[in-house]
């Protein structure tokens, strides 16, 4: 990164110059919080665990929906988990649903 006051280079992650001891800008990965997208991942873990007994359609879509986003905004292997359980659980779930009661929809 360039610090334009000293006008040097700096290693990548620091914020700063290791010339004149002047805080740099701050790279964008380095200030992006932990709990981002962190609303995504729980929803989705509860729609999915929802979707295996209740409202399959609903709940399973919404599951896939919060994997998708959780993949996008936090955690692509997080993401890709939660997706690939939460279309199991939507199968799943549509499955038992017409074997219990004879609908897609309970």
């Amino acid at each position: 990164m360039f610090n334009p006051t000293g006008g040097s280079y700096e290693m990548g992650n620091s914020n700063v110059c290791q010339s004149c001891g002047s805080v740099t800008l701050h790279h964008e990965a380095a200030t992006s919080s932990k709990s981002k997208g962190i609303i995504y991942v729980i929803l989705g873990w509860l729609f999915f665990a929802i979707s295996l007994v209740f409202m399959p359609l609903l709940f399973g879509v919404g599951a896939v929906f919060m994997g998708i986003m959780t993949f996008l905004e936090r955690s692509q292997v997080h993401g890709a988990i939660l997706t690939f359980f939460a279309a199991t659980g939507l199968v799943l779930g549509s499955l038992f649903s017409f074997m219990v009661s004879g609908t897609f929809f309970i």
